[in-house]
């Protein structure tokens, strides 16, 4: 049996070291992911043969484990033992390229692709010039946000922004009457970010306008080359703003990342037209498989 110990800001250290030795593109990786939504989902980790597991318990979902690369068999052997704890454990976020060198994994895993949870990946330089006529109305609305609010500023967010960038998420949230288990969840997520902000590798950047919020961002690093966007919010009565939030946040990265990672649609609707709406370079396929 594996012995899973919780994951705590304590860890940071360790999974730095095996991240950086190992990265991983999809967003579940991201430390400040595991930190945030981890403490949600009381994510625990383990060392299994020199490599580092981390498990969901809540859905018995064990993270593909970060390390040197195991055998199919091997992956397998590892999930049994995760199954004397968890029974029901599947292993997620199997990469692409090892299902390709290992068409043998079908043989212990029955595979499944799932779209909703795949992140979308975009050139960081071409979010900023936004070239071509399917990306010139974007360009158009950020003109028009620049000339509608010519006294705005862009301010590097800091811990003590905390309570103002939760009311306004959570103004964001009661003026559209949304609802459900993520948009609740993500909240609870926005709010451990603030809270752990001095701890976790987390940054951000707020457009204000006449001292008020009207749009924010948090990302952070993803791996060497490509940073992940986690929350993005904005004011729908300011014309121009969801676009204006995405080209800033994009210029301030694109000097030290190639690529933005913005995370997945979830399978909803809106969120699924408005990502694919930037033309992303490519997916990061979420992959799971069930042990047969």
């Amino acid at each position: 049996m594996i012995e899973f110990k919780p994951l705590t800001t304590e860890h940071i250290p360790l999974l730095i070291a095996y991240l950086r030795e190992h990265p991983r593109e999809n967003c579940d990786y991201s430390i400040s992911n595991l930190m945030t939504w981890g403490k949600i989902y009381t994510d625990m980790y383990a060392i299994w043969k020199d490599r580092l597991v981390i498990i969901n318990p809540k859905y018995q979902y064990v993270c593909y484990p970060v390390g040197q690369e195991l055998r199919p068999m091997e992956l397998r052997d590892m999930i049994s033992d995760c199954q004397e704890q968890y029974p029901e454990a599947q292993l997620i976020l199997i990469p692409e390229q090892y299902t390709i060198k290992h068409p043998e994994l079908s043989e212990y895993f029955t595979l499944s692709e799932q779209d909703g949870w795949a992140d979308y990946i975009y050139s960081a330089e071409r979010m900023v010039n936004l070239s071509g006529k399917k990306l010139a109305k974007k360009k158009n609305l950020i003109s028009q946000f620049n000339r509608a609010y010519p006294g705005h500023k862009v301010l590097e967010m800091n811990a003590g922004h905390c309570a103002e960038v939760i009311s306004f998420a959570a103004k964001w949230k009661r003026e559209r009457a949304l609802e459900g288990i993520y948009l609740n969840t993500e909240l609870k997520a926005l709010q451990y970010s603030m809270e752990m902000w001095d701890e976790i590798p987390s940054q951000g950047i707020i457009i204000c306008h006449q001292h008020t919020i009207s749009a924010f961002s948090i990302f952070s690093p993803q791996t060497a080359d490509m940073a992940t966007v986690h929350f993005e919010k904005y004011d729908p009565d300011m014309k121009g703003s969801a676009q204006y939030i995405n080209y800033e946040t994009s210029r301030h990265l694109m000097n030290d990342y190639k690529w933005i990672n913005r995370e997945s649609d979830m399978d909803l609707d809106g969120l699924r037209q408005a990502k694919r709406s930037y033309l992303p370079d490519y997916m990061a396929k979420f992959i799971a498989g069930i042990p047969k």
